[in-house]
């Protein structure tokens, strides 16, 4: 907790207040709280500390930073997202292995909806499609990598359940290894941030990729989502749901922040997109008023969205 608490501190811009941090870390559920995670590289910490009370979190950040530590991030996914990717593997791992042994009736490592029905279809499609020892392959690869990607360590294997083969439990895990749990549980979040880097590389694995979740979205987006891939324009959607426009631009970054919609020439000129760029690299974490400032034709959507696309790192300038 300390470590993640800390790590926000030193790498959030100077001017976000105490509040906004722990907003980010706890999960609140705002556009802005979003957008805050987004555009400091801090989005896989987003909701990573959902219990934690304001007066803990004011002491910790009182405290000196120490430069040792090591927290890893990613800009395209958020905690939970992490988490239920994980959840996905384990689920499909626990599938596989008691369906191979004729056993199909067994408690679930996970109760939650998206990830049972993700599951069964990446179940199906190995079975219909014989990739059962491709998918051994790949799990493989995948912990081979998590392994020599994290110092020669790798603790996420102990989570995994099969027949007859229970999960350990942290506690469990920090008496077998000597880590300390806070440790562990930081070293456990390094390991699912090196995970999502692997999953991304789809060709090298073209059926454990299948398990990443996207983080989820707020009702009223989801929404937009439907509305904007029925053609809608952003002022028709506006007054479908008799809000004002920067509503929708809110629901709009939302599904960027998310990766949801990726086609950001859609909403931006990209000709202004390099202009701004160049700027931004020169002055990044500065207040959005010194970008509308210096490019006062840009609306503060179009500004918000460059700076979205470049943090996720899917805006990148021409050579």
């Amino acid at each position: 907790m300390k470590d993640i608490i800390l790590y926000s501190k030193q790498h959030s811009f100077t001017y976000k207040t105490n509040k906004s941090i722990f907003n980010l870390l706890t999960g609140k559920k705002t556009h802005q709280t979003f957008f805050d995670a987004c555009s400091q590289q801090l989005l896989s910490l987003y909701h990573s500390l959902p219990n934690l009370k304001y007066p803990s979190f004011e002491r910790f950040m009182a405290q000196n930073v120490n430069n040792d530590m090591t927290i890893k991030v990613h800009p395209r996914y958020t905690y939970d997202s992490l988490v239920h990717t994980f959840n996905c593997i384990q689920l499909l791992i626990q599938t596989l292995s008691n369906t191979q042994q004729k056993v199909y009736s067994f408690i679930p490592i996970s109760q939650h909806g998206l990830i049972q029905r993700k599951v069964k279809q990446i179940y199906y499609y190995i079975k219909k499609e014989d990739k059962d020892s491709a998918f051994i392959t790949e799990l493989n690869q995948l912990f081979k990598a998590l392994y020599t990607n994290n110092n020669n360590y790798c603790c996420l294997h102990y989570y995994l359940q099969g027949y007859e083969e229970p999960m350990y439990t942290r506690q469990q895990i920090s008496l077998i290894e000597s880590i300390p749990e806070q440790h562990l549980f930081n070293l456990e979040m390094n390991e699912l941030v090196t995970l999502m880097y692997e999953l991304e590389i789809e060709y090298r694995y073209p059926i454990l990729s299948q398990c990443i979740i996207k983080p989820s979205l707020l009702h009223k987006t989801h929404i937009t989502q439907q509305q904007l891939k029925q053609r809608f324009s952003m002022t028709q959607i506006a007054q479908k749901q008799h809000v004002k426009l920067n509503t929708i631009e809110d629901h709009i970054l939302e599904l960027f922040i998310k990766g949801y919609i990726t086609h950001y020439f859609d909403f931006i000129s990209e000709d202004g997109f390099h202009q701004f760029n160049e700027f931004y690299n020169k002055h990044r974490g500065e207040r959005l008023k010194a970008y509308k400032q210096a490019f006062p034709n840009l609306s503060y959507f179009e500004i918000k969205l460059m700076i979205v696309g470049i943090e996720r790192g899917e805006l990148i300038a021409r050579g």
